[in-house]
């Protein structure tokens, strides 16, 4: 099966010194082929744009959307990237298109260790997919408060870049993907 994973730079495996991320991981431990869209700096209004044309004619069974990140950060002017209400206008926007086409899954931000404002608004949105993937029948596997919990993610982001994980970090969510519910039966479906 080629799975079409499309995000930001923790979809991109950015700091990863393996270089597969959790996405290369998550795959590999399911015998899937990972298709890689994550561009680093993304907000959730680039991936509406760019998703389309990068999706067509690339033989993918099915997508998975992951991102927020970048999209809850401030800007130089001190104000959010993309706002609260554009944020789920963007999610259901990339759930009705892409699930004409495709069966999609929804995966929730990550944080972000070296920004806790930032990182408060990311759970947030992670907490608001619950129900508004709910509300548009699309599968999420929010692994947001596993994830912010882990010393392994905060300890490698700040000896990194205070944003992005190593090898052990993107191993944790392949591990939580992977044995979450909701992702084993989407990938059965």
């Amino acid at each position: 099966m080629r799975i079409g994973f499309f995000g930001d730079s923790f979809i991109a495996g950015t700091g990863d010194p393996e270089g597969k991320g959790w996405v290369g991981r998550v795959c590999d431990r399911a015998g899937h082929t990972a298709v890689n869209f994550g561009v680093a700096g993304d907000t959730g209004e680039d991936i509406l744009k760019r998703w389309r044309a990068e999706a067509d004619g690339t033989g993918l069974d099915r997508i998975v959307f992951s991102f927020g990140a970048n999209d809850c950060l401030l800007t130089e002017r001190k104000r959010i990237r993309v706002g609260q209400v554009d944020r789920l206008k963007i999610a259901k926007s990339l759930m009705q298109e892409a699930g004409k086409r495709w069966p999609v899954l929804f995966i929730s931000p990550l944080p972000v260790a070296g920004d806790r404002a930032a990182t408060n608004r990311i759970g947030e949105m992670a907490r608001q997919l619950v129900t508004f993937t709910s509300l548009h029948a699309t599968p999420y596997v929010n692994i947001f408060d596993a994830v912010n919990a882990s010393e392994v993610w905060h300890a490698e982001a700040m000896a990194a870049d205070g944003a992005h994980p190593g090898a052990g970090g993107y191993g944790l969510v392949a591990e939580l993907v992977a044995a979450h519910p909701v992702w084993q039966g989407w990938l059965a479906g």
